[in-house]
């Protein structure tokens, strides 16, 4: 399985529901066990998202996303976010979901890690790509 782009991602962010700019809309992330969501999703859900019960220390709805930024040049646009911490964390999780809090939770991107990555009583660290190199953005658009 590989990372999914919603299809009504595509056409909110022609239609400028998303507002990606530093100070504009307000991102989280959340954790999963196992993708509840395929191309055809439109907002975030708690099936299947890591347990908040007891000393995981995980936030049901993930953790908001910081220092957001959109780096555009003449052929691609990338954007990027603050890596985000779970400190003192006990848990799995083998996905991820960006969501926009400001707009009914509406989905940005399904992130697949290839696997379960755990921390016991540990940091668990989403730690996101240099936006300089598009490719490895995790949201970008090319011409």
């Amino acid at each position: 399985m590989a990372n999914i782009v919603p299809f009504s991602f595509k056409g909110e962010l022609v239609s400028g529901t998303h507002n990606f700019a530093s100070g504009g809309d307000t991102f989280k992330i959340a954790l999963y066990t196992a993708n509840p969501y395929t191309t055809a999703s439109t907002v975030y859900v708690v099936t299947s998202e890591v347990s908040y019960a007891g000393l995981s220390n995980y936030t049901a709805g993930g953790n908001t996303l910081a220092g957001q930024s959109v780096t555009a040049t003449t052929a691609t646009t990338a954007i990027d976010f603050t890596d985000t911490t779970w400190s003192s964390a006990t848990f799995g999780a083998a996905y991820a979901a960006i969501y926009n809090t400001t707009d009914s939770n509406k989905l940005c991107v399904i992130l697949d890690f290839g696997g379960t990555k755990t921390a016991t009583n540990g940091d668990f660290t989403i730690v996101f790509p240099d936006p300089t190199t598009p490719s490895n953005a995790i949201i970008s658009l090319t011409s």
